[in-house]
């Protein structure tokens, strides 16, 4: 899977980490473009265009449906909560502290030295901070009741700190999903807690592969990312792939299927097919559901025009691009709307072009998913999807 093209969290090497894409990536590239930062990558060459819009492609059109319904792809893999009571009894400074330390073993999965405590006498509250090298927890204490009332947890995880059966339970829940790979993962942990917002202390752990990725939230899986053997897949679901390129751009040939990802989280699962195009396009890309193959992204870099290394060049293609007019997007985007089923009202959203990334542009609407294309100077879309992905 080595330097595979991509779409949106890294634009600069794309989402595929040595060996595979990740949801966690497909999330990070949207935080980078939606903080203005894909400039820099526009003044590349085309091929590493393309792989930012590929990123996109499987990114944004991952759809967020709820988390871990009871009858959704995760209903198997239950957990409990692994946080225990941390209300304490007689308030004093040696029960603060174990209150403090079982937290802290609680959420950790093992015991980190005390860094320092620190009496914050405005807020009633101790604070103690434990560090291990670059993993750290802190937890608040109030000095009125004795109580949790803050954890901050950021930790990596040795092979010894994961439960078996956290781990196995991935792995297991990862082949469900036509995953073969070796799960040679590194695992983290995450929590951030405020007593005074949250019902309970959500602990992330997450197991990263090179092409896999599997969350937990207090021993339940929530989200799971991974490359897929494609021959597990059925005929009539690549056709339906080769379907909608067809849909985008009529000249399509046969492509050839080069690689599949699936994303699941809670009841939504998502399939992302990759088509190869010869080395001098590019990848293309579609992402549907994967039970019903409703459309919710095509990419399709044989339409994209290219990129100058030239300036000036490069200058007079932004204004064109900008200078296509608002009627000719819409009039696509709903070509293609029609055509993929969606039955979007998009006469009722707002338009708007990126300018500090000509080419792209977005349809809004408040409350609904937004969706976002990519265009030629011709004004010939050849990116779309729904963004789901909040």
């Amino acid at each position: 899977m080595d330097n595979k093209p991509n779409w949106y969290e890294r634009v600069a090497a794309g989402p595929f980490e040595k060996h595979g894409f990740t949801a966690e990536h497909a999330e990070n590239v949207i935080r980078t473009i939606r903080e203005g930062q894909l400039r820099s990558a526009r003044k590349r060459r085309g091929t590493r265009y393309l792989k930012t819009a590929a990123a996109v492609c499987i990114a944004l059109t991952i759809a967020r449906l709820g988390w871990a319904a009871a009858d959704g792809p995760l209903s198997g893999y239950r957990g409990k909560d692994n946080v225990s009571s941390t209300t304490a009894g007689v308030v004093n400074e040696a029960n603060m502290r174990n209150t403090a330390d079982k937290a802290m073993r609680d959420m950790v999965g093992t015991s980190f030295p005390l860094e320092y405590s620190d009496h914050l006498s405005k807020k009633k509250q101790i604070l103690y901070s434990y560090r291990s090298g670059y993993n750290t927890a802190k937890i608040w204490i109030s000095t009125e009741t004795g109580a949790l009332v803050r954890a901050q947890v950021n930790s990596t995880l040795k092979p010894g700190d994961v439960a078996k059966k956290m781990s196995e339970g991935a792995r297991t829940a990862l082949a469900s999903l036509g995953y073969r790979g070796s799960f040679a993962y590194s695992a983290s942990r995450h929590v951030d807690y405020d007593a005074a917002k949250d019902k309970t202390a959500a602990i992330r752990t997450t197991f990263r592969a090179a092409d896999a990725r599997v969350e937990f939230i207090n021993g339940d899986i929530t989200v799971m990312s991974c490359k897929i053997d494609i021959g597990t897949l059925d005929p009539v679901t690549i056709d339906a792939g080769i379907k909608a390129l067809k849909i985008m751009n009529k000249n399509t040939g046969t492509p050839s299927l080069s690689r599949a990802f699936r994303f699941v989280k809670g009841t939504s699962d998502l399939l992302t097919l990759g088509f190869s195009e010869g080395a001098s396009v590019g990848e293309a890309l579609v992402t549907m559901d994967n039970k019903v193959r409703m459309v919710y992204g095509v990419s399709d870099p044989a339409l994209f025009d290219g990129k100058s290394d030239s300036a000036s060049v490069q200058a007079e293609r932004d204004k064109q691009l900008l200078a296509i007019s608002e009627k000719k997007l819409r009039s696509e985007a709903e070509a293609l709307n029609s055509a993929y089923g969606l039955h979007l009202e998009l006469k009722d959203y707002q338009f708007k072009k990126n300018p500090k990334a000509p080419g792209i542009a977005a349809f809004t609407k408040p409350g609904v998913p937004a969706i976002s294309i990519s265009y030629n100077i011709s004004g010939k879309i050849w990116r779309f999807s729904v963004d789901t992905l909040k």
